[in-house]
C-alpha cells in the first residue's frame, strides 16, 4: 500500500503519505485538520515530517502534533531561517523545544539534497530535489552569484515521493526562480505524473510569471496539476498561472474553488468530493477538496473522483479557469 492524501486545508500546503504502516508529513498550516487527520487514520506515530521553510502556511498546523500527547513525530526536516521574525516561527521553535524535551522527536536541522537526500518509509521513498547543499549553505539573507537575494521560497523544499517502478508525485512548495535557477543548475530530474504546483498557483516573485510556468512545465511534465489554495484568498491560483498549464494539456485540480471561477457567496453542493476531511467541505469552499493519490498508480487519482470532480465543474462552476478538460482519462 502506497498513498498520499493531499489535504484541502484552505490558503496552505499538506500532504500526509503512507506505505506499510509507516506515516511522513510535508508541511502544515494553520488549524487542526491535519492532527485530526491523523486520528481518523488511527496514526499515533509519524515516521518522519518535513517542514519546506519557515511560512505561517507551511508549519504552524506543525505545532499541536509536536507538542501533543497523542502522536509522536520520529524525526522533523527543517532549515533554519534566521531572517524570520514572525510569530508563527517563534511559536514553532517552543513547540521543538517542547518536543525536544520531551525526547520523542529527533530535530534535523537541516533539509537538502544531500541531507537527509532520500528517505524509504514503508515500501515508498520521498527524495529531497531541491535545495541543493551549496543553496542551503548560503541561508537566507545572502545572495547568489547573480546578485539576488536568497528569501525563504529560494530554499523551499521540493520533495519527490514516490514507489519504485511507477511515476512520483512532485510537492514543489514555494520553490521561485532562484531555487529553480539552482536546481536546473544540478540537473535535477523534475518529472513527475501528478504535482502540486508552486505558491499556490500564485506570483512566483520577481520573476516573469509564464517563463517561470514554461520552464517548470517542461522539465515536471505533469498529467495532473493540483492548487493547494484557498477560496478568496491572495486571489490564487491566477489565471496567468492556469491558463498556460491548462493549454498544455494537464488536468488541473484546486483543492478550493477560485472566486475567479464561481463569485458566488457560498459554493454549490460538493457531494462528489472524496470521504477525507476538508477545511472546504462544510461551506462550499471546496472545488477538488481533499485529494487522494495512488503511489502503486503513478499517483494518479482514482477514475471515480476525477469524473466526480470534471462533472461538478461542468455542472456548477459558472466561469471554470480550467475549462473541465483535461487528457482522456
Amino acid at each position: 500500500m502506497g498513498k498520499v492524501l493531499i489535504l484541502d486545508v484552505a490558503h496552505g500546503n499538506c500532504a500526509l503519505a503512507q506505505s506499510n504502516g509507516s506515516t511522513i508529513i510535508v508541511d502544515a498550516p494553520v488549524g487542526g485538520l491535519l492532527l485530526n487527520t491523523l486520528e481518523d487514520l488511527g496514526v499515533d506515530r509519524v515516521f518522519a515530517a518535513f517542514i519546506s521553510h519557515a511560512d505561517k502556511d507551511h508549519l504552524s498546523g506543525i505545532l499541536s502534533i509536536l507538542t501533543s500527547d497523542k502522536i509522536v513525530i520520529d524525526k522533523l526536516y527543517v532549515n533554519p531561517d534566521s531572517q524570520k521574525k514572525t510569530r508563527a516561527w517563534r511559536d514553532f521553535l517552543a513547540a521543538v523545544q517542547v518536543a525536544e524535551k520531551k525526547g520523542s522527536c529527533i530535530v534535523k536541522t537541516s533539509l537538502s539534497t544531500t541531507s537527509p537526500g532520500t528517505i524509504q518509509f514503508g515500501d515508498a521513498f520521498v527524495q529531497v530535489l531541491a535545495p541543493s547543499a551549496a543553496l542551503a549553505l548560503s541561508g537566507v539573507g545572502s545572495k547568489d552569484r547573480k546578485g539576488r537575494v536568497i528569501t525563504s521560497n529560494s530554499l523551499s523544499a521540493v520533495l519527490k515521493i514516490y514507489c519504485t517502478g511507477h511515476s512520483p508525485l512532485l510537492l514543489a512548495a514555494d520553490i521561485d526562480q532562484i531555487g529553480l535557477d539552482d536546481a536546473m543548475q544540478y540537473d535535477v530530474d523534475l518529472n513527475a505524473s501528478t504535482v502540486v504546483f508552486p505558491h499556490h498557483g500564485g506570483s512566483p516573485g520577481d520573476t516573469d510569471a509564464e517563463k517561470f510556468v514554461d520552464v517548470f512545465l517542461k522539465k515536471s511534465k505533469p498529467d495532473l496539476v493540483i492548487f493547494s489554495n484557498g477560496r478568496g484568498r491572495h486571489d490564487n491560483p491566477r489565471k496567468e498561472i492556469v491558463d498556460p498549464i491548462v493549454k498544455s494539456g494537464c488536468l488541473v485540480a484546486c483543492t478550493q474553488l477560485s472566486k475567479r471561477c464561481s463569485p458566488l457567496e457560498k459554493g454549490p453542493v460538493n457531494n462528489y468530493l472524496e470521504s477525507i476531511r476538508a477545511v472546504g467541505s462544510t461551506d462550499g469552499a471546496s472545488c477538488a477538496g481533499s485529494i487522494s493519490l495512488d503511489l502503486f498508480k503513478s499517483a494518479s487519482r482514482t477514475q471515480n473522483a476525477v469524473e466526480g470532480h470534471l462533472r461538478f465543474i461542468k455542472e456548477s462552476v459558472p466561469t471554470p479557469m480550467c475549462n473541465s478538460k483535461g487528457p482522456s482519462t
